[in-house]
This record gives C-alpha cells, structure tokens and sequence, in this order.
C-alpha cells in the first residue's frame, strides 16, 4: 500500500484549501494512506473528512522543545512514506522531509533548498483561472504525478447530521426568523492589520439591516466582543433588531455548523470566509490592503464570489509603497478604503444572493480576463487556422484579419465562437499587421501566425507578463523551427527569434518593410525564456511559394530604395545566402533537410533581384 504525507501546518485557511491535495491524491489512489500533518489548532476544518486517513498533530510542544520536535520527526521517519507533498515550504517542513527518507519529495521551487525535493515545482506569480493562486499553487504540487483523474479544486467541509441539528435548535433558542435569510458577518480580522476599520464595517452591516429583511449573525471571539459591541452600537436600532450579538457557537465546530445554516458570509478575508467557500456559500470579500487579492480571492465570478481591495480603486496609493512597506502603511490605507468606492458592487450582489434565487454550489471555474488581444492575418490557412484558434483561446479577445481567403479558412473562423472575422485587402505585411492592431481593444498585443504554436509552459509565461505592472513595452519570443514534423536544429534557425507580444501604445510596424516586418518600440524590450513552434515547413511546394512571395515583396522594397542590381545581386548574393546558412549557420548539420532550407532561402533571394529586374524594365 502506498504511504503519502502531506505537510500544511498553520493557518486555518491554508490547511482547509490544501486539503485539496489529499481529497485529489485519495481519488486518485483510493487504496493509498493519506496522512495529514497541520497545527493542533486547524484540526476541526479537516473532521470527517473521509480522505485523510491520519491526522498528525504538529503541537506547541514541538516547536518550543527541540527534543519533542526530534521525536516528531523520528515518528514520521518510521512511517517509511513513498511520497511527501510540502505545502507549507518553511523551516519547520525542510526539517521533516529531509529527514522522512521518502522516495519521492514534491514542493516549491526555493533559492538554496532544492536539493531537498525531487520535484521542484515553480511558485506561480500570477493566476490563469478564477480558481486564485491559493488553489493554483496546491495544484500545481499534483503536476509531477500525472493524476489520471479529473481534478476536484473546491476545499470541502463536511458537517454531520447532528452538528447542523445543534446549529438549527440553537438558532432557534436565540429566535432567529426562520422565514428569513441569514447572512453571517465576519466581523474582526486575525489581527489588526487585517481588520476593516470598525466605523466602516459598521455602516456595511447598516447597509444590509436597512435594505433588507435578513438575519444578522456576528463572528467574533468572546475576547473580541468590546470590538464587537462597538460596530454593533454604531448601527441603526432598524439594524441592532436584525442582529443577533450573542449567538456564537462554543467552538469552530459549532461555527461551521452555524455558517452551515447561513445563505453568504460578507466581511474581513480569514479563515472563516473559507470555511464559508467550502460549504458552498456566497461570499464578499473586504480584503486588507496589504494582503494580495489575486491569491485569496478564490472562484471569482461577479455574482456569487466577488471580493475588493484598495487597489482596485486607487491603484497608486498601492503603487507608492513596497510590498515591506505595505502592512506598516495599512491604517492609514484601509481610512481611504470607504465603503463607497464599493456599496454599487455590493448591492449587486446582496441583490443576486438575497432577492434572486441564485443557484446552490454553482461554484465555476474560468480563465482569469486578461488584458490582451490575440491577433491573425491570415490567407488560405485551412491548414492551420482551426488549431491556432484553439492555442490562443486563453486572450480576451481574438481577431482575425483575412484577405478574402479562397479556401475554408473563413469558414473554420466563424465556427470558432470567441474569434472575429475582419475582411482587409493585403497591401503588404506591416500595413496589414498595423491595421490589425487599430481593431484590437485590449493594452496588450499577441500577434501570432497560423503556422505557430505554444507549448503550454510559454502560454503561461505570457499570461503571468501581462499582468506583471513592470512588464516591458515588447517581448522577443525565441522559435523552435519544425520540417515537416521534425525539429530543424541548425540552418540558421538555432537564434530565430521575433516579436510576438507588446503593449498596443508602445510599439508599431515600420511601414517601409513589405516583408519580414519591423517593429518600433518605444520603451524597454525583453525576452521570454520558453520557445514557440514555428510550423512554417509543410510541404516542399508550399514553403517554396512561401520564399518566392517574400521575394517578390523585397523586391518592392529594393525598388523604393533604388537598388540598381547588377551581377554581385544576381549570382553572388544568392550563393553567399546558401554557403552563409549551410557552412557558417551549420546547415550541414541538419542532413537532408538542411540542405532544402538553405536552398529555398537562397532561391528566394535570386527571386527578389530577378523581380526587381524586371520591375525596373517596366518603369
């Protein structure tokens, strides 16, 4: 039988959302033990829970004494696991899996600690999914063991017949209107620098009280209750008779079941917001402004999960400060963060959840907007298109650019829902790629041929640099050059590299290139580190009409510039291009197919001075 560990140790809400990993790891080895090692204090969230086999309890004792620590660890030792899982990635964790001897270590990528794990895996910087980073990362330590399961990203809690039975009689007990919906507030941060001033929750609470028939319960601590009283005491007497103070269940247990029994949870990001995601609650998220939005705000969907921070709204408050810097500067933030900037999304909301019927569990999961517009010319791409549609799926917004196709081409585009058919005469290259970038509505640009594809680790790269705030004006991508369905090495591709991505008021083609086009850019370029596949070799005939039109488009350009060719252009130029590629670019090397390329390349430069030729005849 297999043994697995995974290791999670602290906060409530980092041990329920990485419970994922046990609940994916159990329906994918259902015989395997799955044993789970968390903080005594987080233990209540995992109760019931039928994919963990086994609780092991890191306690006070084993973090203030280094022998009970030893001890611990000498027991997890002895377990003998096939496999250890670290969520958690600090200290504490090194310490246990570089002594459990298990086979197989999977967790984050960390600067000088790598040597402890056989599974290094990147700690994403930014979210592709709605799903936020916090499920993403957890995930994303399931990748190495290519799970032949469909993955279930949603924390579960799991409440038994009983606990909710006690939660309704002592709801009962303090008179709550069953007739109505109740919302549950989460009232009081962790600490202080998590909690929304209290003046502020208060006019929310006000908000809800006065708008609507609902109930009102408080989550807070007994310790916190002057806290408490105070919000309580700043509301309208309209308010106080919705809310009901003193219902507090005796433990995290009993608060599970009472949120259980609740229809949304509104207030400060914590732990009980997750309990409340977990049951499948709605929720509205006022989040600190020193806390990330894009790792807590899990399942996002404008209706049922919706949350705000500062910087939604005043971005440049946020910009000011450094991420150290943040937390000290958080009071004075959080008295810019009114309730107004934010009252018209939390009316859509108490409105979707309290009036609608909105729909139990409806929990979706869908790709994060991003700013950026995918675009295509394109030409008798019947080929090509459909698979290329599929590939960019990912931006916001795709458009394809024809020139009045002969083939299905236009056809394969209207099939494909989310793409946008523009119709455009080709002039030549730039102006077409110009023309294309007019139409696109997004600050971000991915221009990108039928012909290339990505793999999936350059999509991701390109989905976490549009939404860095200190990305480049434009990117170079390297490309990988395929014949036919081979990886060409050498031929003077092993450099290749182009334009692929930019901001749209940074950057544009220089008109006077026909071909093999130009971009000017104002600003800073960089380059991304993973590749993309450049399909341009098909068929023999085909790349040949390729290289035979680029020709006759430079051609054009020598003629605007008034070459005059003579025999250097003729029979010299066309030569050095195929010894240039073949002998100094190692065409050689790639065989058979080497020599075709280099062939083609060189054909396509006599092309160019014979056309030029006879263009300069005409005039």
């Amino acid at each position: 039988m297999k043994k697995i560990l995974v290791i999670q140790q602290k906060m409530i809400g980092d041990v329920l959302v990485s419970s994922i990993i046990c609940n994916n790891l159990k329906k994918a080895y259902p015989q395997a033990r799955i044993d789970y090692l968390v903080y005594e204090s987080t233990t209540p969230v995992l109760e019931g829970n039928p994919n963990i086999d086994r609780i092991i309890l890191f306690k006070k004792k084993h973090r203030k004494n280094n022998l009970a620590f030893l001890k611990l660890a000498w027991q997890i030792r002895r377990e003998q696991y096939d496999l250890v899982i670290d969520a958690y990635s600090k200290l504490e964790s090194w310490l246990f899996v570089f002594l459990s001897g298990a086979k197989r270590k999977i967790s984050y990528k960390k600067p000088g600690r790598s040597f402890l794990y056989t599974d290094n895996l990147p700690f994403t910087a930014y979210p592709k999914t709605n799903l936020g980073l916090a499920i993403e990362r957890r995930l994303s330590l399931l990748k190495p063991l290519d799970l032949d399961i469909e993955i279930d990203p949603l924390p579960k809690l799991f409440v038994t017949e009983d606990e909710n039975k006690l939660a309704q009689k002592l709801m009962a007990e303090h008179g709550v209107n069953a007739h109505r919906k109740t919302v549950m507030i989460s009232l009081i941060g962790s600490e202080p620098s998590k909690t929304y001033p209290l003046e502020y929750m208060a006019q929310i609470v006000n908000y809800i009280g006065e708008q609507f028939e609902v109930n009102l319960l408080f989550n807070y601590f007994p310790k916190q209750i002057d806290q408490a009283k105070k919000v309580y005491d700043l509301c309208s007497e309209q308010t106080k008779s919705k809310i009901y103070f003193d219902l507090l269940g005796p433990d995290l247990r009993s608060f599970i079941a009472l949120m259980n029994q609740c229809n949304l949870i509104v207030g400060n990001d914590g732990g009980a917001i997750n309990i409340a995601k977990s049951l499948g609650k709605s929720s509205f998220i006022i989040f600190s402004p020193w806390i990330e939005k894009k790792i807590w705000a899990t399942f996002e969907d404008g209706s049922r999960q919706i949350s705000v921070h500062l910087n939604d709204f005043k971005p440049d408050l946020i910009r000011q400060y450094s991420e150290k810097e943040l937390k000290t500067n958080t009071p004075e933030l959080y008295q810019q963060f009114k309730p107004e900037l934010f009252l018209g999304q939390f009316d859509g909301f108490l409105k979707d959840n309290l009036v609608a019927q909105a729909a139990e569990n409806a929990l979706t999961i869908t790709p994060i907007k991003l700013p950026l517009s995918a675009l295509i010319i394109t030409f008798n791409e019947e080929k090509h298109i459909k698979a290329v549609l599929e590939d960019i799926d990912f931006a916001d917004e795709i458009i394809v650019i024809d020139s009045f196709s002969t083939d299905k081409t236009v056809a394969l585009v209207q099939e494909f829902p989310k793409a946008k058919l523009i119709q455009n005469k080709f002039v030549d290259y730039s102006s077409q790629r110009n023309f294309a970038i007019e139409c696109a509505q997004n600050p971000w640009i991915l221009f990108i041929d039928a012909d290339e594809r990505f793999t999936d680790k350059l999509r991701e790269e390109v989905i976490e640099t549009v939404q860095k705030p200190d990305a480049c004006s434009a990117y170079l991508f390297y490309r990988i050059f395929y014949f036919k369905d081979e990886h060409l090495h050498f031929s003077g591709w092993q450099t290749d590299k182009i334009f692929r991505l930019f901001q749209k008021d940074k950057a544009r083609y220089v008109t006077e290139r026909l071909v093999h086009e130009k971009l000017k850019v104002v600003g800073s370029i960089g380059k991304l580190k993973h590749k993309l596949i450049h399909y341009s070799y098909t068929d023999y005939e085909s790349y040949k009409d390729k290289m035979v039109n680029y020709g006759k488009l430079k051609a054009k350009e020598e003629m605007a510039k008034g070459v005059q060719p003579n025999f250097f252009h003729f029979y010299l130029h066309p030569a050095y291009k195929f010894l240039y590629q073949y002998l100094v670019r190692l065409g050689f090397l790639d065989g058979q197919k080497g020599i075709i390329i280099c062939y083609l390349n060189a054909l396509s430069v006599a092309v160019r001075y014979r056309e030029l030729k006879k263009m300069r005849s005409k005039k």
